[in-house]
């Protein structure tokens, strides 16, 4: 029975591997523990919770014949939260000694397996689906549940030689410990959780977003679920419906053994003694012999019947003259006016008074039949040791029985030793307005139990089964299957999430590199992801539209340099190219060229005589480059030669053209 300090012992027992978690967290951050390398900080951390698994087992708490422990959180705790290596060591720690100590031997080849399997279990997990990365406390919740699980399993496989103590053991142990082990492990996660503070912002705002893998593995969950739920109660409702079904042919089965059991010892008993009356009866018998032998005998009635089926003489003088055809009950003995040589009726109302219960028997005569009968008082007296004996010996499985009572509910049998008394010690289950053949639950002698009744020549037959034993079946299985459903979904939804991260996460993860590569310009990578058919498409279709980019940035590149060449010739083409330019003039001489950083550019040079004595000359460099440049060179160029022979003076030339050149420059050329 859970008492307070059961269920406190339970719980302290749960959270002392979360302290110790804490613990080895906060020194890994702020002392020298966190300078130590990883196998010998893997060696320390699982001998640690090693040896808090062997505490758990040394402590267990005992519960109405079972031992409680929380030994598998540890190795658990350890694997998910601080590596693979630390959950290995304090699992086989724990699964060791409980093998070699001295509690609890009936399960201690399946508690050493299960704890050996909780240390893997969690570090496969750590490093298969998590990628060496913490858990998070769903992981834990869901790994302590599954684990605990195939605990309580074990156990049934361990001991299938004895599987009512092992469902006992199951039904005390599994809830209790599959809720502390996995709150234990979720806890440890959430506790470290709350106290890490290391992420970014950025971090932060990238945990925020969902992966692929996340959101697969969420849905994959939720069908899981429902999966399980609806093939949980599937299995619930069909073993159910099994088991009621069982219980109600196996109570009727016995109340039918015990029904006949009691109807042929009644009909022989009866018969016999119409055989002995017919034996003896004189030639032209009269009232006073017929009274002598049913006195003889222990009969209420002797009836003799012509052949024409009329009563010709009775114990009762009331019957005499009685047509036998005239009632459904009597007609039933006329067949032995027809052949037949005896016959003998069930226990029921009589022709003559439907309040009367009688129990006839009739054997043929050469000239018609004798019918011999007895009512109520006298068909008890005569069936009573017979009527007990036929239910003390019936057992109804191992601890079900047979209750037999008189109409007036006295009961007449019964293997608790309860004969005389009323069928009231019953309780509340005697006072149920329940037919023949309908079962119900009530308890009996203190006890919930199923029972059913029929009713048997007088008598009301009881079977009556204990409930516990009448479920056991179906506990059982529902407990079995629902622990090995749970297994395989979650062994189905490990390996699907598995393969997904494996053959579709990474490689997404592989193109995405690659592509990232391809944006920050390097069009030389080549997309290379070849795990399936799908992924070979993608990558030749990525390496192809890169290809073709590049033939168009070379195509591109070709047509931009023609132009550039072009524009080139036009800008040299544009600046004064003969020298000397003025061969006739001896007084000066001009020669100047442009050399352009790209193919077109800012700088410029112009010269041309305004009139005989007077020679304007411009060297500018424009602060663009390439076309935009060359272009507002040209304007530049052309301003300045159209002011300057106007006549203005140099400093008007260029506050005018600077003022032109200002009003439309919204690219910022100067």
């Amino acid at each position: 029975m859970f008492t307070g300090l059961t269920i406190f012992r339970l719980i302290t027992a749960a959270l002392l591997p979360v302290l110790v978690t804490v613990v080895f967290y906060l020194s890994e951050r702020k002392n020298r523990f966190h300078n130590i390398t990883n196998i010998p900080k893997q060696i320390l951390i699982g001998i640690t919770f090693g040896v808090l698994a062997i505490l758990a087992t040394e402590f267990g708490i005992p519960v109405d014949g079972a031992v409680l422990n929380v030994r598998n959180a540890a190795p658990l705790t350890a694997g998910l939260v601080f590596g693979w290596p630390a959950g290995i060591i304090a699992g086989l720690l724990g699964g060791i000694e409980r093998w070699f100590t001295d509690s609890g031997a009936y399960t201690r080849l399946a508690c050493t397996l299960g704890t050996i399997i909780a240390g893997i279990f969690g570090a496969s997990v750590r490093k298969f689906m998590l990628d060496n990365k913490k858990a998070s406390w769903f992981y834990g919740l869901a790994v302590g549940v599954t684990t605990e699980v195939l605990h309580m399993l074990l156990v049934f496989l361990t001991n299938a030689d004895d599987i009512h103590r092992a469902f006992s053991v199951v039904e005390i142990c599994a809830v209790p410990m599959i809720v502390a082990n996995s709150v234990s492990v979720m806890l440890s996660i959430v506790a470290i959780t709350a106290l890490s503070n290391r992420s970014s912002h950025h971090e932060q705002e990238h945990v925020n977003k969902e992966n692929i893998a996340q959101t697969f593995q969420r849905w994959l969950l939720v069908c899981v679920v429902l999966a399980f739920g609806v093939t949980a109660g599937f299995n619930h409702a069909f073993q159910n419906k099994i088991a009621y079904s069982t219980v109600d042919y196996t109570l009727q089965a016995n109340m039918e053994d015990v029904r006949n059991d009691i109807r042929d010892v009644s009909n022989r008993n009866l018969l016999n003694i119409t055989k002995e009356v017919a034996n003896a009866l004189p030639v032209n018998a009269t009232k006073a012999d017929l009274m002598r032998l049913a006195e003889q005998h222990g009969v209420t009635e002797i009836n003799i019947i012509d052949k024409n089926g009329i009563i010709v003489r009775s114990t009762n003088a009331e019957f005499v003259g009685f047509d036998m055809a005239s009632g459904e009950q009597s007609a039933a003995f006329l067949v032995l006016l027809n052949g037949e040589s005896e016959l003998v009726q069930e226990y029921q109302p009589i022709t003559l008074d439907a309040d009367t219960y009688c129990k006839y028997a009739g054997v043929a005569l050469e000239h018609g039949f004798v019918q011999v009968g007895y009512d109520s008082a006298a068909f008890y007296e005569q069936l009573h040791e017979q009527v007990q004996y036929a239910a003390q010996n019936r057992h109804i499985g191992q601890d079900g029985f047979i209750i037999i009572c008189d109409e007036n509910g006295t009961i007449v049998s019964d293997r608790a030793g309860h004969e005389g008394e009323h069928i009231s010690i019953f309780g509340d289950a005697s006072a149920m307005n329940i037919q023949p053949g309908e079962r119900v639950s009530g308890d009996i002698y203190g006890k919930p139990s199923f029972l059913m009744y029929t009713e048997a020549e007088g008598y009301y037959i009881i079977a009556v089964m204990g409930e516990a034993e009448a479920m056991f079946t179906r506990n059982a299985s529902v407990y079995m299957l629902a622990f090995m459903e749970l297994l395989v979904f979650a062994a189905l939804f490990a390996n699907i999430f598995v393969l997904i991260k494996n053959l579709v996460v990474r490689n997404i993860r592989k193109i995405n590199e690659s592509l990232a590569e391809i944006t920050d310009g390097n069009l030389n990578v080549t997309v290379d992801v070849r795990d399936n058919e799908e992924f070979a498409s993608l990558s030749d279709d990525i390496n192809s539209t890169v290809a073709t980019l590049k033939n168009y940035i070379d195509e591109a590149a070709a047509r931009f340099d023609k132009d550039l060449e072009i524009a080139k010739k036009i800008q040299h083409s544009a600046l004064p190219s003969v020298f000397p330019p003025y061969p006739n003039r001896k007084d000066f001489s001009i020669f100047a060229t442009m050399d352009a950083a790209k193919e077109v550019g800012g700088d410029f040079y112009d010269f041309y005589l305004l009139d005989e004595n007077h020679l304007a000359f411009v060297v500018a460099d424009v602060s663009g480059k390439g076309i935009p440049g060359a272009m507002f060179m040209m304007t530049s160029k052309t301003l300045i030669k159209s002011h300057a022979e106007s006549g203005l003076a140099v400093n008007d030339v260029f506050t005018q053209v600077n003022a032109q050149l200002c009003e439309n420059n919204e690219a910022g050329e100067r």
